[in-house]
């Protein structure tokens, strides 16, 4: 698979497109469901449901600010899981108003993830065939296709764009392309995963670029015009997320979480970051495997170690740093440097593994470098002995790894079989180079049993892998073989070389890769059609209901009950109680006593608590529904309200909508106007700023009126627009004028070249003079 050798008669053009299309083919096999259009989730339901009963809330509303459909009122705009700001999926499932079509949209994003990465690969290489295999090793990882037991679909949505934010930064800073486009690249794609709702991910990779940014500029590596070029990318891209990233600064201190995030709870170590990268093991036992567990299994780890020692080492010095970097965070609490976690803004990150995902295309892009260094040695059948100054490149790396691990043996609570089995083959491989050893029998050997040590490992632990699993993991691989050889047969008839065994290697790697995390794949059927609450919203509809809203009170566990939620929202009605880890904590409550009466603000209590025990919970009930018992209390709280000495005021509602409701009716001065949800600020009653009035919206009447308006106006979301706004104008303002701003970016400097390559030149100068 050289780049030199193209022999056959298929022209490049044809073969690259039959590449970048027949990765739909292989998803289409992996995930059947989506072209036989079955009505049930790729992603496990319950998170999957999460995301998606939220977006059905604001979809009847999708331009409010306010979402009155949930958890009493919540800032629509402030979400800091919403993602109506994203263009690849809230207006696909707005315009469609299917649940399903979340399956096609992951698909699309699996799809997306190969494309970007099929650009990153040509960073460092153009060989069409290791670019083809290196973004399949990306979209089967398990930083990708873990996700999906989880029902993190907007995890999955942002780290398919990781891929073309480091592309475009890395074609600014390795080779000095100062393009209008690749500013916009990474301005759009950072907009793009904080817009998912991934918060994480912008911030894991951004430490990643980081890291590689602050290297170049200590080594000042870069030109001046690089360095403006990658400020202005990452200054546009803050400025045009600041449609979400200011609401969220100003709502963060108003939210509550249904789970405390302990920032120093979870973590893992040195060894357990390798197996989960080797193996796909998680880091640690607080969270789910699939939280750090991105398994891209040996071969891709030892081609990353060729690169490291033999690469270039402006690539693969920051790098190492990187992945050091990455390791440190993903340590969580268990490591002395643990207080990087408590920084400002940095508390509410939890789930210190996830890293890990941000850090995989890095650690596939440098395998590409190791995976050209194996080839073009076993070809020439040169060892892979390491020169003095990669010897003591090696010795400065393990001295900052045991550094890493020194700072870890205070909270040392064990090792795991796979955690120490994946230093072993770490350590021993790079023993086996320092030591003068890497002749090309010994690489071959050391490959060949640490893959079958990994394969061994990876299948144990994907058992019982089921017929359909392996039927699709073979047709996968076979069809990737036949595409490639048929393309390459010229190649792949000539004798056997070292050539053929890397690319044996790799294929096999990747094979595995595909094993393993297909084998947690599978299909989770929420069951809506049969769902209890469709009998009792049928019941509850047969009442007179007078409210402009109906608010409903389900006292079972929310994450048991998703169906109750989904069918709730579905027709109209507000759900008090929902699976969902904010709510605002001016919640309002489920009663309020005003002068001798006792007012509920839900219209209906539903005891789904006895599908979790069996028991009926509700004291008073006013009708059952398969035993499930629903109150209908007398007295409830309207929509909107006022109170006059301790009584409420008779008044009718006009308007209601999210952002505006407006009551009518004889209202004096110094009466209380109470908007039934959760207060936060922005509101307004009548042009006056609304007050918390026992956490509802409100305000005293100053003068008699007929009319009472609650509108929702929030100030720093106008704030927002504006910057975001002049981001977007300073983006297509770089665009219109693109041959200025690259004209100017290459004048003010490009990239220094680095020191061996100086000394060349002033030998060749020498040489001319």
């Amino acid at each position: 698979m050289s780049d030199n050798e193209e022999k056959n008669q298929w022209p490049v053009s044809q073969k690259e497109i039959v590449y970048l299309v027949l990765p739909l083919l292989l998803l289409a096999i992996l995930f059947p469901t989506v072209v036989l259009q079955d009505q049930v989730f790729l992603s496990e339901y319950h998170d999957t449901l999460l995301t998606l009963n939220a977006d059905l809330t604001v979809m009847s509303h999708p331009y409010s600010l306010w979402n009155n459909q949930w958890l009493t009122g919540l800032p629509a705009y402030a979400d800091p899981l919403g993602n109506q700001y994203y263009p690849l999926f809230f207006p696909i499932l707005l315009l469609t108003q299917d649940l399903f079509i979340v399956n096609f949209v992951i698909l699309v994003h699996l799809y997306l993830a190969f494309l970007f990465f099929w650009l990153l690969a040509g960073v460092v290489t153009k060989n069409p065939e290791v670019r083809l295999i290196s973004g399949l090793f990306y979209i089967f990882s398990g930083a990708m296709l873990a996700r999906l037991p989880a029902g993190h679909i907007s995890l999955l949505f942002a780290l398919a764009w990781i891929p073309l934010l480091y592309y475009a930064f890395f074609r600014i800073v390795w080779d000095d392309e100062l393009t209008v486009k690749n500013i916009g690249l990474i301005a759009v794609s950072m907009a793009l995963i904080f817009f998912t709702g991934a918060v994480y991910y912008l911030f894991y990779a951004g430490l990643i670029i980081g890291v590689y940014f602050l290297w170049y500029l200590l080594k000042k590596r870069l030109g001046k015009g690089a360095i403006i070029a990658v400020f202005s990318g990452f200054m546009i891209g803050g400025m045009i997320l600041s449609l979400k990233l200011i609401p969220l600064a100003v709502v963060s201190g108003a939210l509550g979480r249904i789970d405390v995030i302990d920032p120093l709870g979870d973590g893992g170590s040195l060894e357990n970051n390798l197996a989960a990268i080797i193996f796909g093991t998680p880091i640690d036992k607080v969270f789910g495997f699939y939280e750090s567990a991105v398994l891209i299994g040996i071969i891709i780890v030892l081609l990353v170690i060729l690169a490291l020692i033999f690469g270039k080492e402006d690539r693969a010095i920051p790098a190492f740093f990187a992945i050091v970097a990455a390791f440190i965070w993903a340590d969580g609490g268990n490591t002395l440097l643990s207080f990087i976690h408590l920084l400002p803004g940095l508390t509410n990150f939890r789930v210190a593994g996830r890293v890990l995902g941000a850090l995989v295309p890095i650690l596939i892009l440098s395998a590409i470098t190791g995976f050209e260094i194996l080839r073009s040695r076993m070809e020439s059948g040169e060892p892979l002995v390491p020169d003095p100054r990669q010897k003591r490149n090696i010795v400065y790396g393990v001295y900052i790894l045991l550094g890493v691990k020194i700072l870890e043996l205070l909270f040392l609570k064990g090792i795991t079989p796979e955690a120490g089995l994946s230093l072993l083959l770490v350590a021993a491989f790079v023993a086996l180079l320092y030591y003068n050893q890497g002749t090309v029998k010994n690489i071959l050997l050391f490959i060949g049993v640490a893959f079958l040590i990994d394969a061994g490992v990876v299948i144990r632990n994907a058992l019982p892998l089921t017929m359909d699993t392996g039927v699709k993991v073979i047709l996968i691989i076979a069809l990737v073989i036949a595409v490639v050889v048929m393309f390459k047969w010229d190649r792949f008839r000539a004798p056997v070389s070292g050539n053929h065994y890397a690319c044996i290697f790799l294929i096999a790697g990747l094979a595995l890769v595909l094993l393993g995390n297909a084998s947690y794949l599978k299909t989770s059927d929420p069951k809506l059609g049969e769902s209890q609450a469709l009998p009792i919203i049928e019941k509850i509809k047969s009442f007179d209901n007078r409210q402009s809203q109906i608010w409903v009170l389900d006292n079972g566990w929310g994450i048991q009950h998703m169906d109750f939620t989904y069918w709730f929202i579905k027709n109209g009605m507000h759900p008090v109680r929902a699976y969902y880890p904010y709510y605002l904590n001016t919640m309002i409550n489920p009663g309020y006593r005003i002068g001798n009466i006792s007012y509920y603000t839900p219209d209906y209590f539903v005891d789904t608590a006895y599908l979790d025990t069996g028991n009926q919970t509700l004291e008073n009930v006013t009708f059952t529904v398969n035993n499930i018992s629903v109150y209908k209390p007398d007295n409830v709280l309207p929509n909107a309200f006022v109170v006059r000495d301790s009584q409420l005021v008779p008044s009718k509602i006009e308007t209601f909508s999210p952002d505006v409701v407006t009551i009518s009716g004889n209202f004096m001065a110094g009466d209380i106007a109470s908007l039934k949800a959760s207060y936060y600020p922005g509101w307004k009653v009548n042009g006056k700023d609304a007050v918390r009035v026992g956490n509802t919206i409100g305000a005293q009447i100053p003068a008699d009126t007929t009319t009472i308006t609650f509108r929702f106006d929030p100030a720093d979301m106008k704030i927002a627009m504006i910057v975001s706004g002049i981001g977007i104008i300073l983006l297509i303002a770089l665009v219109v004028r693109r041959r200025d701003v690259e004209k100017y970016l290459a004048s003010a400097g490009r990239r220094p070249a680095p020191p061996a390559q100086k000394q060349a030149g002033k030998q060749a100068a020498k040489k001319k003079k």
